[in-house]
């Protein structure tokens, strides 16, 4: 409607125009180089409209001829745009499929139309890794690196290609650099600081799980847990390191952040004993016994009273069990100290106890032997000692990533690598 309006408006203002100097024609001579033009005003104008359109009609038509050969390279260029984008999104629908003979193809032809190998590396990098290529995945995730809208991913991808061929040292620079981009990543914080802690890198894996903590990309769990871990380490570190060392501090900061980590109550118990502070070992021992029970702090416990007469063991026990009367292990030391006092009956009870709550290779060998002691009945003993045939694997330290057990805790599982991930099970 305005287009329309103002189409009226400017006829209009022609027509009247064009009424005005009907009316008004006057003369007009023009006298130049020995000439002499006479005609009117309307003339003149219509005259020199003409000429202006004239002139403007030659210019169009040079401007089309020069300009033309820029228009068709750039119609050509935006039609192999067109083409190599295309090519793109049809080889990563293909490295979707699982089609690296189609992905490979797509992927050489995207390259060529596009001309940018940082812009098509991903899907190069993942056709190649379809076709087993590792050389081009390598090539082509550091042609991502230089351009900062796929560094990230160039970054990540190295990382991932130094893991599948264990080069730990490459997999954590490029894992750092990455983070460095992009610390939220799904996954990447707890990769990065898993190869810290493994490389012994303690301050720098500190600093990722700090990063870690503020961005909250790892769930509170496991960053509790790597966080123990590294304190754990450290303060294993100061132990060796000698006396006047922050060993117990260290150990006493990853119980504080993780409180069911045995390692660290244990190695904070055996500081607090060795320190001559037995009432603090105690306090500690029960607590962790209560929350997280495990054979290694019974034998904690039993190093505190060391020496002392077997009817005074069999006390000592009896308050680790009151802590966690439901801890097969507890039931399993109090007997034992029993047995050593020649306490039959309370032995037999706790063994009963301890069969019920969790059957294991340990109190059938004590069933046994009480068996002989008390009563010298030799095909009873071999009756339990048969039993221990029929029992399913014992707890140990299994690993969380692959479920391998190992024969005792340590930083990093031995089958697998994974760190922290050892749990008594």
């Amino acid at each position: 409607m305005r287009r329309l309006f103002t189409f009226l408006l400017l006829t209009g203002l022609v027509v009247a125009g064009v009424v005005w100097l009907a009316d008004r024609p006057g003369e007009v001579t023009i006298h130049w180089q020995g000439w002499r033009v006479d005609t009117t005003v309307p003339m003149l104008l219509a005259a020199l409209v003409t000429l202006l359109l004239a002139f403007a009609a030659v210019g169009r038509l040079g401007w089309l001829l020069v300009g033309a050969p820029g228009r068709f390279f750039d119609a050509r260029r935006a039609s192999r745009m067109r083409k190599g984008y295309l090519a793109l999104s049809d080889g990563l629908a293909a490295v979707a499929a699982g089609d690296g003979r189609n992905a490979h193809r797509l992927a050489h032809r995207a390259d060529k139309l596009l001309g940018d190998p940082a812009l098509t590396g991903l899907l190069t990098a993942q056709a190649a890794r379809l076709s087993g290529d590792a050389d081009e995945q390598r090539n082509r995730f550091d042609a991502m690196t230089a351009r900062p809208e796929t560094a990230f991913l160039g970054h990540h991808g190295l990382m991932e290609l130094a893991l599948k061929q264990g080069d730990r040292v490459g997999a954590r620079a490029a894992a750092g650099r990455a983070f460095a981009l992009q610390p939220a990543a799904a996954g990447l914080a707890a990769t990065l600081a898993d190869l810290q802690i493994e490389a012994g890198l303690w301050a720098e894996a500190e600093l990722t799980l700090a990063t870690a903590r503020r961005h909250d990309c790892l769930p509170a769990p496991d960053l509790a847990r790597r966080r123990a871990v590294v304190l754990h380490a450290r303060a294993l570190d100061a132990d060796k390191a000698g006396p006047g060392s922050d060993a117990l501090g260290l150990a006493q900061d990853a119980l504080a952040i993780d409180p069911g980590f045995v390692p660290a109550a244990i190695l904070a118990a055996r500081l607090h004993r060795r320190a001559g502070k037995p009432r603090k070992a105690t306090a500690l021992i029960l607590d962790s016994f209560r929350r997280a029970p495990h054979p290694d702090l019974v034998a904690e416990w039993a190093a505190l009273g060391e020496g002392e007469p077997a009817l005074d063991r069999v006390k000592r026990m009896q308050k680790l069990i009151e802590a966690n009367p439901a801890a097969a292990d507890g039931h399993v030391a109090l007997a034992e100290a029993a047995l050593e006092a020649r306490l039959w009956g309370q032995a037999r009870t706790h063994l009963d106890r301890a069969m019920t709550e969790r059957p294991s290779r340990h109190a059938l060998d004590l069933l046994a032997r009480l068996e002989r002691d008390e009563r010298k009945d030799e095909a009873a003993a071999l009756a339990w000692l048969a039993k221990a045939t029929t029992l399913g694997p014992e707890p140990a330290w299994t690993c969380g990533a692959c479920g391998r057990a190992a024969a005792a805790h340590s930083l990093a599982c031995p089958a697998c690598g994974a760190v922290g991930r050892l749990e008594w099970r």
